[in-house]
């Protein structure tokens, strides 16, 4: 189904405000290993890929780490974000643009969350000087193959059910 403009665009002003309030409250939750998040936010990117298209996807995420940004005022976890997303966001639009026929939507997100850990984890090095520190990627991997899944199956989920409500 073709949406019109004003449908996309109030589909990602949605999106982006749902993320980041995701983002925020997420933010609030410690969880067992420093710097590691379930990364929650991302269902709405990802769900906006799947409604919109890629660059609806992109716009999401850029809104959601610049409004945080905003409200948080922390430079160094834009700096992390910032690298994540520059390393997870063309890889979701490749996969997503030339193999959703051959990856699962479940997939693509398992590869877009380790991509993401990988550019956060560079910016992390670059910024400390500490190499070793890239010794704590297969933790960060462990986790974003449960949390990929996990996001990947909640935005399948979300579009399968969104998409239902809006054709009415």
């Amino acid at each position: 189904m073709t949406r019109s403009r004003i449908e996309q665009s109030v589909l990602i002003a949605l999106f982006a405000a749902l993320a980041l309030i995701v983002n925020l409250a997420e933010s609030a939750f410690p969880l067992p290993f420093p710097g590691m998040r379930l990364g929650l936010a991302n269902v709405f990117s990802f769900t906006a890929l799947l409604m919109i298209g890629p660059y609806a996807a992109v716009f999401v995420s850029i809104l959601r780490v610049a409004l945080a940004f905003l409200i948080a005022g922390n430079p160094f976890a834009l700096a992390c974000s910032a690298g994540g997303l520059l390393c997870s966001l063309p890889l979701v639009i490749a996969l997503y643009r030339r193999f959703r026929r051959l990856f699962s939507v479940e997939a693509i997100s398992v590869a877009s969350a380790v991509a993401f850990n990988v550019g956060q984890m560079t910016v992390v090095v670059m910024i400390t000087g500490e190499w070793s520190l890239f010794g704590y990627l297969p933790v960060l991997t462990a986790a974003a193959f449960v949390t990929g899944l996990a996001v990947g199956f909640v935005s399948r989920s979300l579009d399968a059910r969104l998409s239902v409500i809006l054709s009415r």
